[in-house]
């Protein structure tokens, strides 16, 4: 097992969405590319993962993408350290800041 993995999944830990992604392209990366950057920034340096988006466990009706505001619910897979993962993540649209944690699967 990945001693990342298990650091991430033993709380919730303080994420951020690329802020140079715009709303509507967000929004595009969630729906139609479903591949997203998250960066976990309680590491050294902070852990930027590419989260391959999972829409039926994903929730975005909180959020207003025009106006740039909401909550964003949003669960994918990943591998780190060739170990497969779930990642599980609340972010705020407006501040592009929230929690996450990851998990093996």
């Amino acid at each position: 097992m990945s001693e990342l993995i298990n650091r991430l999944g033993e709380t919730e830990s303080p994420v951020v969405l690329d802020a140079g992604i715009g709303p509507a392209e967000l929004h595009t990366r969630l729906t139609r590319l479903r591949s997203v950057p998250l960066t976990f920034t309680g590491t050294r340096g902070g852990t930027v993962l590419d989260i391959a988006v999972d829409a039926d466990r994903t929730a975005l009706d909180t959020a207003d993408f025009a106006a740039g505001t909401g909550r964003l619910h949003i669960e994918g897979t990943l591998t780190l350290d060739r170990v497969p993962a779930r990642c599980v993540a609340d972010v705020d649209l407006a501040t592009r800041t929230g929690t996450g944690r990851l998990r093996a699967v």
